[in-house]
């Protein structure tokens, strides 16, 4: 599939749940505490960090699909620390081809290129955005700006701190007692939704791992993303897999195949 005809699905993986459906606490239960933010509510944000929380590195199983399809776009993520994520595209059809980030640069691999190619950070993949599927980093790109709650939901009213950031504002809603977020809306500077995540269901909730995300776009319109996880392996990964240059290449084609361990590793215990 030509570079172009991935845009459409990479243009989205981070953010959108069914947030329609989801009801705003009534006015005269919120409670605004702005701008500074409480020490117990700068903490929930960073507890419902699910970027920051995660494991600094792992293997994960994914797939994305496209309204009510059946089955969807399979996807495998290898992530060192919190600059290096590779996704490794599983169907036949893209046998060899990879999606790189480093830090804030993104790169396409695909076989037979003499040089990866770099693509604009937005750049997305079966409609997802890369920090849909990566995790949004809340606590390094984003400042809250105002904080309410009502009926032990929190709602941080969040803005970028610079423009590297996924959304120029993020409302990010938040379970006081689970400590897990519920949906999240990214904004554009004057508050306009934009797209809207949903985590739906939990794999491990107390490891912040999700099972289902719904995205939605709201803009653009058009049916709704599910983001599915599987397999979630903490192990160490070799940073050859990040490399730009031969090193990387030869590391990247010696990945077994999906779902099964690298050879002389072994999965960490959950």
């Amino acid at each position: 599939m030509s570079r172009r005809c991935w845009a459409p699905v990479l243009s989205f993986l981070t953010s959108s749940f069914l947030l329609f459906g989801w009801p705003a606490p009534a006015q005269e239960e919120m409670a605004a505490v702005a701008p500074s933010a409480r020490v117990a509510d700068v903490e929930l944000l960073a507890a419902s960090d699910l970027f920051a929380a995660a494991p600094p590195e792992f293997r994960a199983e994914v797939e994305v699909r496209q309204g009510n399809a059946d089955s969807g776009m399979p996807l495998e993520i290898w992530r060192h620390g919190e600059e290096l994520a590779l996704v490794r595209l599983l169907a036949e059809k893209d046998r060899g081809k990879f999606l790189l980030r480093r830090d804030r640069d993104l790169y396409f691999i695909a076989p037979g290129s003499a040089r990866p190619v770099k693509l604009a950070p937005s750049y997305r993949l079966q409609g997802a955005a890369l920090d849909e599927l990566l995790g949004l980093r809340l606590v390094r790109d984003f400042r809250i700006d105002r904080v309410a709650e009502g009926g032990g939901v929190v709602t941080f009213d969040l803005v970028a701190n610079d423009k590297g950031a996924a959304a120029p504002r993020l409302r990010w809603v938040v379970s006081r007692a689970r400590r897990l977020p519920l949906r999240a809306d990214l904004q554009a500077s004057d508050g306009k939704v934009l797209r809207v995540i949903e985590f739906a269901e939990w794999r491990d909730s107390r490891r912040g791992v999700p099972k289902r995300m719904v995205v939605k776009e709201v803009l653009r319109g058009g049916a709704p993303l599910a983001i599915l996880f599987g397999a979630f392996e903490m192990r160490a990964v070799s940073l050859d897999l990040f490399d730009l240059a031969a090193g990387g290449s030869a590391a990247r084609a010696a990945l077994p195949a999906a779902g099964r361990a690298p050879a002389g590793t072994k999965p960490s215990a959950p």
